[in-house]
Parts: C-alpha cells; sequence; structure tokens
C-alpha cells in the first residue's frame, strides 16, 4: 500500500516516529507495573502494605528495568522511523513501505514475548525465590515434564492461561496499533528542510534518552545489585526485570578469582599436601590404616525434603516420623547443606563431589564429562553400581550421564509398567523402593552393591497413589508425609532380606524447599537438609554430629567409613577426621558460605552481605565484620572457581 502523507501534520506536533513509540514505551510500562504489582501481592500476601515507602521505591526501582528493556526494545524502531522521514515517496518509497511492515512485525512478535515470559516469572519466582535467569531454562529440555508440572498445578495453570491470553491480546493490540499508524495514517509530510532540522533535534533528543534508558543509571550501567536497597529479601528483588536478570545472566562471566590463586587457596583448606599432578592439582591418595570392610550402600535422595520439614529441626506437624525415629538410632548430621536448588544438582554434588556452578551443568554437556566420586571409587573395590529414578532416563538427562559415570545399571521409567505410572514423574516412591528392593534381592550375598534411590513424589504437582491415606488436607505437606511413609515402608521390607543387616543407608534430600521463616533472599530452608546414615549392626552406638558438611563431603566421608583405599579428585572431604570451618552452596545467580554464626551471599548482580544467620538478623554486617566476610567470601569463592576450573580443564576424571 502506498504511503501517502497525512496533511494535517504540523510543525508543532510530535514528529511520527516519536508519537508512535512514545504511547508504546507508556502503555508497556504500565503493563510491566501491573505484572510487578501481581508478582508482589502473590509472593508476599496481601498484608503487604502498598503505600509503605520501601514498598513503592521496589516499584519505582521496577520502572528503572523496565525502562532499560523497552529501550533496547524501542531503539532500533526510532532510528528506523527516522530514516524513513526521508523514505516517503520516489524511489526510497519501498524502502519506506518494508521498514514499516519490519517494526510491526518486530513488535508483534517481541512485546508477546516479553509479556508471555514476566507473567511466566510470576510462579517461578514464588517456587525458587529467584527471578528468571539462564538456570530456569535447564526446564526446556524436558518440556513434557513442564507442561505436566503446569497443567497439574491449578495456580501455575491459571498463570499460563493468564500469560496465553494477556500476551496473545498485547499481540494483536500491538499489531492493530502498529498498522493503523504506519501504514494507513502515515504521519510523515511532505519534508520540507525546516521541518526535517525540527525531526533532526527531536530524533537527536530521544536517542539521548534511549541511551539513558538502556544505561539506566546516569553514574553506572544498571546492575542488578541495585535494586537492593533494604532488608527485604522479597523487596530487593521484585523491581528487577525479568528480562533484564536472563539476559544478564547468559553475557555474566563467572570469573570469581584468578585460578591460580583459587586453586592454591582450596589446596590449603582442603589440607592437600602431596597433590598428584598428573591427575589434577586437587587429586590426592587417601590410605586407610586398616581392613576395607565392605558392606552394602544404598543411598536415597530424597526430593524436597528441606530439614524444616522434620520434627528433629522442630516442625510441629509430625510430617516426619520416620526419618525422626532414624534421627535417633544413627548416625545423624544435624548441619547438612545440599550444593544447589535442583535435582541434577543434587545427584551431581552427592555421588561426585563438586559444588553446585552457575553456567555449567555437568551432567548436560555435550560430550558427556566422566567423573570420579563414590561410584567410582566402590566399583574399583568390586562394588556393582545401581541407578533408580521413578521417571524416565531422559530426565536431566540421566540415560547418558549415569552410565557413562561407573554405573552398571540404570532403572527408570522406561523400565516400570505404564499402569503404575501416577505423574509427570513417573511411579511414586512407595513402587521405586518396591522394585529397587527385588533388584538388590538378587545380588549374591559375597558381592557388594551401591544403589542410588532419587525419590519424586515430593514434587509440585504433588500426585499421590490413591491407596495412601493422611489426615492432612494440604497436598504439599501430605506428599512430605507419603515420602516419609515410602521410606518407613521400604525398611520394613528390607529388613527381611539377607542383605539388610550388611548394609549402610544413607538418606539425604537432593534439596529443600521454601519451608518457614526465610529472611534472606538466599533462602537456607532449599540448602539446609537431613543427612542420616542408618546401620544399626555395622556403625553401633548412633550419634549426633553438629559440625558442618555438604552433600559434596559424603563421597569421602563414606570411604572414611569404610576405610577404603581411593583417590580423592574431588572438592569433599572426610568431615568425621577434618571438620570444616564453613560450607559453600548455590542458588542459581547467588553463592552461600556459612559457618556457625554468619551467612556469607555473593550476587551475581554486584552485591554481597554478610548476615547473622543464628539470630535470623537481617542487618547487613559486611561494611562491620570485614573479618568475617573476607573469610567466608575466599573460602566460597576460591573452591567454586576451582571446580569451574577443574571441569573446563577436564581433570575430574582419575
Amino acid at each position: 500500500m502506498t504511503l501517502l502523507p497525512n496533511k494535517k501534520t504540523s510543525l508543532t506536533a510530535l514528529p511520527p516516529f516519536v508519537s508512535f513509540l512514545l504511547p508504546v514505551y507508556l502503555v508497556s510500562l504500565v503493563l510491566f507495573g501491573a505484572l510487578r504489582l501481581t508478582l508482589l501481592l502473590y509472593t508476599a500476601g496481601p498484608e503487604i502494605e502498598l503505600l509503605n515507602a520501601v514498598t513503592l521505591k521496589s516499584l519505582v526501582i521496577g520502572l528503572q528495568f523496565d525502562t532499560v528493556i523497552l529501550s533496547y526494545l524501542l531503539t532500533l524502531p526510532l532510528v528506523l522511523l527516522y530514516l524513513r522521514v526521508y523514505c516517503t515517496s520516489g524511489p526510497y518509497e519501498v524502502v519506506g513501505n518494508f521498514i514499516a511492515r519490519f517494526i510491526i512485525l518486530l513488535l508483534t512478535i517481541t512485546i508477546p514475548v516479553l509479556v508471555f515470559t514476566t507473567i511466566a516469572d510470576i510462579p517461578y519466582f514464588h517456587f525458587f525465590k529467584n527471578r528468571l535467569s539462564e538456570a530456569s531454562l535447564q526446564w526446556l529440555g524436558n518440556l513434557d515434564i513442564v507442561l505436566d508440572m503446569v497443567t497439574g498445578n491449578p495456580a501455575n495453570l491459571s498463570f499460563l492461561i493468564a500469560a496465553l491470553l494477556v500476551s496473545g491480546l498485547s499481540g494483536y493490540f500491538i499489531f492493530r496499533y502498529s498498522r493503523k499508524k504506519l501504514i494507513f495514517q502515515n504521519g510523515f509530510s511532505d519534508n520540507k528542510n525546516h521541518q526535517k532540522l525540527i525531526y533532526a533535534l527531536y530524533f537527536l533528543l530521544f536517542a539521548m534518552l534511549a541511551f539513558l534508558g538502556m544505561r539506566g543509571k546516569i553514574s553506572h550501567p544498571i546492575r542488578p545489585g541495585d535494586a537492593f536497597y533494604c532488608n527485604d529479601p522479597v523487596l530487593n528483588q521484585i523491581g528487577l526485570n525479568p528480562i533484564f536478570t536472563l539476559l544478564k545472566s547468559y553475557n555474566t562471566k563467572v570469573k570469581l578469582l584468578d585460578d591460580e590463586l583459587a586453586l592454591n587457596q582450596t589446596t590449603k583448606y582442603l589440607q592437600i599436601k602431596e597433590p598428584l599432578f598428573n591427575i589434577s592439582p586437587v587429586a590426592r591418595a587417601v590410605k586407610s590404616d586398616s581392613l576395607m570392610k565392605k558392606p552394602n550402600v544404598v543411598l536415597v535422595l530424597m526430593e524436597s525434603m528441606s530439614a524444616n520439614y522434620m520434627g528433629s529441626f522442630g516442625n510441629k506437624n509430625n510430617l516426619t516420623p520416620t526419618l525422626d525415629s532414624l534421627t535417633r538410632v544413627s548416625w545423624f548430621f544435624r548441619n547438612a547443606y545440599s550444593a544447589g536448588i535442583h535435582t541434577n544438582n543434587g545427584i551431581f554434588s552427592t555421588l561426585y563431589s563438586y559444588p553446585a556452578l552457575r553456567r555449567i551443568r555437568p551432567m548436560s554437556t555435550a560430550p558427556i564429562r566422566t567423573f570420579s566420586g563414590l561410584p567410582q571409587a566402590l566399583k574399583q573395590h568390586g562394588y556393582s553400581n545401581l541407578f533408580f529414578s521413578t521417571h524416565s532416563e531422559g530426565f536431566d538427562n540421566l540415560g547418558a550421564f549415569i552410565p557413562n559415570n561407573h554405573f552398571d545399571e540404570l532403572y527408570s521409567a522406561e523400565d516400570y509398567p505404564s499402569q503404575k505410572t501416577v505423574g509427570p514423574f513417573g511411579v511414586p516412591d512407595d513402587y521405586l523402593f518396591s522394585y529397587a528392593k527385588d533388584k538388590l534381592d538378587q545380588f549374591d550375598a559375597n558381592h557388594p552393591f551401591f544403589a542410588t534411590v532419587l525419590t519424586c513424589s515430593n514434587h509440585d504437582p504433588y500426585i499421590l497413589p490413591d491407596y495412601f491415606k493422611s489426615p492432612i488436607p494440604q497436598k504439599d505437606l501430605k506428599a512430605v508425609s507419603y515420602a516419609d511413609w515410602s521410606i518407613g515402608k521400604f525398611l520394613k521390607e528390607a529388613e527381611k532380606t539377607k542383605w539388610f543387616e550388611n548394609t549402610i543407608f544413607v538418606f539425604v534430600a537432593d534439596h529443600g524447599l521454601v519451608v518457614g521463616e526465610n529472611p534472606y533472599d538466599l533462602v537456607l530452608s532449599y540448602h539446609h537438609i537431613p543427612l542420616i546414615l542408618y546401620a544399626p549392626k555395622l556403625l553401633g552406638t548412633p550419634k549426633t554430629f553438629d559440625n558442618l558438611i555438604g552433600q559434596i563431603d559424603i563421597f569421602p566421608t563414606l570411604m572414611g567409613i569404610l576405610n577404603g583405599n581411593y583417590v580423592n579428585n574431588t572438592l569433599g572431604t572426610n568431615v568425621l577426621k577434618q571438620e570444616r570451618e564453613a560450607i559453600y552452596f548455590s542458588s542459581d545467580d547467588k553463592i552461600g558460605c556459612l559457618n556457625d554464626k554468619w551467612l556469607y551471599v555473593y550476587r551475581f548482580g554486584g552485591e554481597e552481605s554478610l548476615y547473622d544467620y543464628k539470630k535470623g538478623d537481617l542487618k547487613d554486617y559486611s561494611k562491620i565484620n570485614k573479618t568475617e566476610f573476607e573469610k567466608l567470601k575466599k573460602y566460597a569463592l576460591s573452591q567454586t572457581q576451582t571446580a569451574e576450573w577443574l571441569i573446563s580443564k577436564d581433570k575430574t576424571k582419575l
């Protein structure tokens, strides 16, 4: 269609590239603001004081971050629409037509995508207490499971419907608006020289505003850390734009410390005196002073079993009677921490004693990397290694990673009767335990086995078998109760087997969950987990340990209990012989490190804090207690950077 000039345009009217883009910016800003308000109300609850000065500041900060995203989006249309001033007639008219249609297409696609992503961030933040980042995209490898999780949860389904509806409407309206303004009501005049001069001045002004908008702040380019201004962990993140955090996470390089400095510090922390440099700078031979015992080992990785669910840690709801009873007859570690907040973190860190890392997904790399750790050490001592999972072997790339990392057998949803499946994560926990027990019954008494059992019933959307009865009305708490009941049922059946008395059972969570009070943006209930070693005939007197231990320490600690000789080429240590001064962990866009009093938080957006977490104190002591701040910072970042270096240099195998 020919672009016809609008004769009503005057020198006092705004240039068409301004009159077109300014409403797009303002309406988008209002829409993002409304979605931010929805996020705040959904996460903080109706009791939040919206007119409070602190709350209002979060919303104002949100305008800054939204402006950054919109400025990046609208700068190209601004430039093209200005050039279109010179393409309204003659041989360049076809160029003007192309510019118009390109901008219509660009905005009709990008704005709905931004809206959909922003709405999707609401339930994501509610669950993880993190804004979107590249870590959130790891679920894209299991879209069928994601879809089942969304449709199986009424709240998530509501947000999906809202996202589709609002993003669809936004696309429709921006298409109608753009087509009307750029095609049917072309706002360009006859392009007299004096009008071109005014247009040029307007363009320079708005180009400068767009540059400032992309920058976010005059003093420096805006950073995620600029949203942190108070002691409220929710309000500090409400101001962020999820598109901003998602894109920022991709272009943020993980370089916490100089590699050589990190390696030197790590070898000191782990007391590595004679490293096996032909393997790696952290590899060391561990020699036992007595004959190795070879009991069977059953490692149960419990889905989302936060310590805060257990009566042993103060929960009054009697959700975990089995686990609570085990703590009284086992070796019980009260201060155990998960390496990350995702199942793949729990699997990888528990079995192979490496921390959770931000940009590296060791189980999903191509080609598949090989790690040493517990499976290889036991295999070298004659063990058969088995892995049992409720869900498909495609989940977290189990089907490729596990067989390539020292396991003889992997059992997953593909091996179970289809009628036993109850939800997106496959079979229920009690069936998984029953299946695993039947397989373990086939082993000869003289042939030790190492079995890893990965449960999943305690995961949203919490679909439980009909035969489990509980008076608990809340689905999430009922799932915790079911998970605990399944463990009790498994142990009762295991007690009847020939291998029970010669088996060490290790119960540990893959990670925790948001449970109870969590005053910090790094949610400790996501990391504080139970760790129980149960073997009445082998471990003797029950013990309770208060020293710190991480998932990364399970391998060397267990090998110490077994008196096994092995090469430790990991970041873990035997905490029964060498107590940790602190433990560190990762929460996607944050790294945490704590000792018996202080919690250090490193945010990849730039902010760092030190809290007295034992008191739940929200005050940041990083500027007051610099000694503890630097000590915990160096402890966490040096070992995390060392892990990054070892994996990047393929130094993780023997």
